[in-house]
């Protein structure tokens, strides 16, 4: 008999959550510091052997540092994977017994910037802006955990239960339990947006209930998505939708960069001043484009800084 599709994803559904919540309560089990080991241990073995996304990483590091040495870029690419695979450990950690440890250990920079653009803004909400760099994910939990009413802005997976898991694990449940879902007026919590038909008007019913909605902007945009801008020197197709709907919404713009200290150990979160856009990106392309290429070469100048806490795992540049 052969199985329904149904069927074949009801049992792929559960074996994730089994896995996730096998993986949750190893981390309950062991020190801290053994799981951030095991994750970053992972990251050095999937170079090592060479498995997917190697190539990819020593080939965008190549076209975007050509100036740099082999071997220096060869060094990046090794750190790359390391970086990655400790991520991967405290996304798992989040939802474990050493959450607040975790939490405790990302510092926040500038959030006087936050707090006054908000007063200025007379209680709207604010937009945060940043690239994939350092620990994104445990910035916002830990703005989250300072009591701000967060919404983070997400694209989602191409396999729902995998999205499904790194919600809940997001939202510091384990596996076995819902990932709640608030309502706007719910107060100091995370609430996490999917990008899709109706992103824009949560974005915005966020803003008005003085949410601070955060958006990451340095993954190829599909179709009209994204406009192109210059990015480490090549064409890059970017998303523009949350610099028309701040525009539009009057909500300020503070751009902001996470990055993991050098000892591996601590993180820091540094939230910079509202920047001062040219206005008309709600209705003049030409103003958006250039709106668009100033963030990301801000983007590009903090990825220069330490590049190998940047996803060249993703491709970022395609044709058009």
């Amino acid at each position: 008999m052969i199985d329904s599709a149904e069927g074949v994803s009801g049992r792929r559904d559960r074996l994730i959550e089994r896995g996730l919540r096998s993986l949750i309560g190893l981390a309950d089990l062991l020190p801290l510091e053994t799981t951030l080991a095991a994750g970053t241990g992972l990251g050095r073995l999937w170079f090592a052997l060479r498995l997917p996304r190697v190539r990819r990483v020593r080939e965008q590091l190549a076209a975007a540092f050509p100036e740099r040495d082999r071997r220096a870029r060869e060094a990046w690419a090794r750190q790359v994977f390391a970086h990655l695979g400790r991520g991967l450990a405290e996304l798992v950690l989040l939802s474990s017994r050493h959450r607040k440890v975790l939490i405790d250990r990302m510092r926040v920079e500038g959030l006087e910037h936050l707090e006054q653009a908000q007063r200025e803004a007379g209680g709207q909400g604010v937009i945060l802006i940043g690239p994939h760099l350092g620990n994104w994910e445990l910035g916002a939990a830990r703005l989250a955990e300072q009591g701000l009413a967060v919404s983070a802005v997400y694209r989602g997976l191409r396999q729902p239960a995998l999205e499904r898991a790194i919600r809940r694990v997001r939202a510091g449940a384990d596996g076995s339990s819902p990932a709640p879902s608030p309502s706007m007026e719910a107060g100091p919590t995370l609430e996490q947006i999917p990008m899709g038909r109706r992103a824009g008007v949560r974005f915005v019913r966020a803003l008005n209930a003085g949410r601070h909605v955060l958006a990451l902007l340095d993954q190829h945009a599909r179709g009209e998505e994204g406009l192109e801008v210059r990015f480490f020197g090549r064409p890059a197709s970017t998303r523009f939708g949350p610099l028309k709907l701040a525009e539009r919404a009057g909500s300020p713009i503070l751009l902001a960069f996470a990055r993991r200290d050098p000892d591996g150990i601590g993180h820091r979160l540094t939230i910079h001043p509202p920047i001062r856009l040219e206005p008309g990106s709600s209705s003049d392309p030409e103003a958006l484009r250039r709106n668009l290429q100033r963030i990301t070469d801000v983007f590009e100048r903090e990825i220069r800084a330490t590049p190998e806490q940047w996803i060249w795992t993703h491709r970022r540049w395609r044709a058009r």
